[in-house]
């Protein structure tokens, strides 16, 4: 767990407690404003990454996008790791 995944306070705490009553639905659209409050707040973003999100955007807006579950993205991660690991 990262120190950032793991810093709590009595607001995180709340805020979690609230959270672990909504649908898969309605955090995902929290995940997507919290997301966008973060990008609004970054100063430090390179022009060319706010250019790849907002093309990835109107990709995902025309229904073009070939998005997959967070799951699934997160054992291709894991399968690429471990293969790179073993080239190793």
């Amino acid at each position: 767990m990262s120190a950032i995944a793991s810093t709590s306070t009595p607001v995180i705490d709340a805020l979690m407690g609230a959270i672990s009553c909504l649908s898969r639905e309605e955090k995902k659209v929290l995940v997507e404003r919290v997301r966008e409050e973060i990008i609004a707040d970054d100063d430090d973003i390179p022009e060319w990454h706010l250019e790849i999100l907002e093309e990835r955007e109107k990709l995902r807006a025309a229904g073009l996008d070939e998005s997959i579950p967070v799951e699934d993205a997160f054992r291709q991660i894991r399968e690429r790791f471990q293969q790179e690991r073993m080239k190793s």
